[in-house]
C-alpha cells in the first residue's frame, strides 16, 4: 500500500475534528466530580481470566426488610472483541456484582458467577444486559431481575441479591437477548431482540415484546407492528399511561410505537416513523422519562455510518400529546447538532435524572475505529490489501490516529436542566480514550454512578462524591 492511498483515509478522518470539550454550566457535575470505583474489569487478576468489558447492565437494590442496606449491581458483557471478529472464540463466564464501599471504596462482590453454574455453553448467557427491580404482582415479593444474551435467551432473578439466591426463572430456546426493561402496569414488560442475526434472522419473529407478573412470561407483541423491516425492539419505557416501544430497522429507520395504553383493545399507534429526522438512524436505542418528556436516543446506520465520513446519532423527545421534536439533530429545538457536534458519537447509549440535572451518556466509534487503525493486519485484509508487502502502511496509519482522531476519542458526557441548552461535561471517557462508551448511569443515594464499556483494559465504574 502507498502512502497515497493513506490520503483519502487522512481527509475523511479530518472530518471529525475536535469540536467540543468541557463547558461552563451554572450548575450540574463535572469530570473532575467523578473518581473510580472499579477499574481494569474489577481487577487485573479478574480481567485476565474473565475479560470484564462491559457494564452491560446497572441497577439499585434493596431488598424487603433491608431498608438502607441497598447495593449498586453490575452485570457484564465478556470478550467482546471477539464477538467483533478480532479473537478466536472461547468460552464466556459473565456475572453479576454488587459495590461494597463498606469494605473499601472499591470493593465489588461477586453474587452470581456464570463460572460456578453447571451449563453448557449453549445455556450460559454471554452477558447481563439489562437488570430492574420489580415487585411480582403474582405474589408481592420486590426481586432483581437480569436479562441474559446467549445463544439461549435467560432471565434470571434474586429477592435479596445474595451469592447464592439466584435462580433462573425462565429461558427462551432462541439466540438473542432481553434488550430493555419497564415497569407498566403493574407488570415487568421485556423487550427482545436477536442484533447480532441484524437482517438475517432465524425464521422466528425477532421483535417480541414480552412480559410477566413474576409466575408466567407470555407474548404481547411479536409482529414488529406489521412492518417485516422492524427486525427487533431495541427500547422499552412506560409513559403517560402507555408503554413505548422503539424498534431497529435498518432499511426505513427506527419507529417509535405505544401500546398497552389504558384501553387494552386499543391498537398500537406509531409516533414517530423513518428514523425521526432522518432514516440514518436506524435504531431507537435508549428511552428516559424527564421533566415531562419520554427522550428517545437513537444508533444511527452501521453501514451507512461510514460512507462519505462518520454519521452521528440524534436525540428526540415525545410530549405528553405525542408531539415529537428534535433535541440533538437537523432542526434540532436548541441548535445541537447530531451527535452534540461530535461525529464519532453513533449511539445514544445511556440516559439518567440526577440531582435536577439530566444527563446523557454516548458511544463514540473513534475508539474502535482507532483499533483497527493502529492494528491494520485486520482492517486491510478486508480491503483486499496485503500488509506484509510494506510495513509502513502501521506506521501512516498511527500517525493519522494520533494526530486527528485521538484527541476526543472516548465516549461523552452531556448535561442539561431543560432538554434544550446542553453542557459538555467529558468527551475523552473520563480521560480513558478506552473507555468507548458510557454504556449505563445510575443516580444512587445522592451519587452518580457511570459504566464505562472498554473492552481493551477492562470495564470501569465512575462515581461522584458521596452527597453531603
Amino acid at each position: 500500500m502507498k502512502w497515497s492511498r493513506c490520503v483519502p483515509v487522512a481527509l475523511c478522518l479530518l472530518m471529525l475534528g475536535c469540536p467540543r470539550g468541557p463547558e461552563l454550566a451554572p450548575g450540574g457535575l463535572t469530570a473532575e466530580n467523578f473518581e473510580p470505583v472499579a477499574l481494569n474489569g474489577f481487577g487485573p487478576e479478574e480481567q485476565a481470566a474473565d475479560h470484564n468489558d462491559y457494564p452491560w447492565s446497572m441497577e439499585y437494590f434493596e431488598p424487603d426488610g433491608a431498608k438502607g442496606a441497598g447495593h449498586v449491581y453490575v452485570g457484564t458483557w465478556n470478550r467482546v472483541q471477539q464477538w467483533k471478529g478480532f479473537q478466536d472464540h472461547e468460552p464466556v463466564y459473565p456475572e453479576i456484582r454488587r459495590y461494597r464501599p463498606d469494605i473499601s471504596p472499591t470493593t465489588w462482590e461477586s453474587v452470581l458467577d456464570t463460572r460456578d453454574l453447571d451449563l453448557s455453553d449453549q445455556d450460559r448467557p454471554h452477558g447481563f444486559r439489562v437488570m430492574k427491580v420489580y415487585r411480582n404482582q403474582s405474589d408481592g415479593r420486590s426481586m432483581l431481575y437480569a436479562g441474559g444474551r446467549g445463544d439461549t435467551v435467560t432471565l434470571w432473578r434474586s429477592e435479596t441479591g445474595d451469592p447464592g439466591t439466584w435462580e433462573r426463572f425462565w429461558m427462551l430456546e432462541r439466540e438473542g437477548s432481553i434488550r430493555g426493561m419497564a415497569i407498566h402496569n403493574g407488570l415487568l414488560y421485556m423487550a427482545f431482540y436477536n442484533d447480532y442475526a441484524l437482517l438475517s434472522g432465524d425464521g422466528e419473529p425477532g421483535a417480541l415484546i414480552l412480559a410477566t407478573d413474576g409466575a408466567d412470561v407470555w407474548t404481547v407483541s411479536d409482529d414488529g407492528f406489521g412492518n417485516r423491516f422492524n427486525v427487533g425492539i431495541f427500547t422499552i419505557a412506560s409513559f403517560n399511561g402507555w408503554l413505548y416501544a422503539g424498534t431497529h430497522n435498518q432499511l426505513q429507520g427506527c419507529e417509535v410505537w405505544k401500546l398497552e395504553g389504558p384501553d387494552l383493545e386499543q391498537a398500537p399507534e406509531r409516533i414517530i416513523a423513518h428514523g425521526g429526522p432522518r432514516w440514518l438512524n436506524e435504531g431507537a436505542i435508549t428511552m428516559h422519562v424527564y421533566d415531562g418528556h419520554l427522550y428517545v436516543g437513537t444508533v444511527v446506520n452501521h453501514i451507512l455510518r461510514m460512507i462519505g465520513g462518520l454519521k452521528p446519532c440524534d436525540l428526540l423527545r415525545i410530549d405528553t400529546e405525542d408531539h415529537w421534536e428534535t433535541v440533538a439533530g437537523p432542526c434540532s429545538i436548541g441548535g445541537e447538532r447530531s451527535g452534540f457536534g461530535e461525529r464519532g458519537n453513533s449511539y445514544v447509549w445511556s440516559m439518567c435524572e440526577h440531582d435536577g440535572w439530566f444527563y446523557v451518556g454516548t458511544y463514540d466509534m473513534v475508539t474502535g475505529l482507532t483499533y483497527m487503525l493502529t492494528h491494520p493486519d485486520y482492517i486491510l485484509s478486508m480491503m483486499g490489501v496485503d500488509l506484509k508487502s510494506d510495513d509502513a502502511d502501521a506506521k501512516c496509519l498511527t500517525l493519522i490516529d494520533l494526530a486527528v482522531m485521538q484527541p476526543n476519542s472516548g465516549g461523552d458526557l452531556y448535561k442539561s436542566q431543560d432538554g434544550v441548552h446542553w453542557y459538555c461535561v467529558s468527551v475523552d471517557g473520563l480521560g480513558d480514550h478506552n473507555n468507548y462508551g458510557l454504556r449505563t448511569i445510575k443516580s444512587v443515594n445522592g451519587r452518580l454512578f457511570i459504566g464505562m464499556s472498554n473492552p481493551y483494559d477492562g470495564l470501569e465504574v465512575w462515581a461522584s462524591p458521596t452527597a453531603p
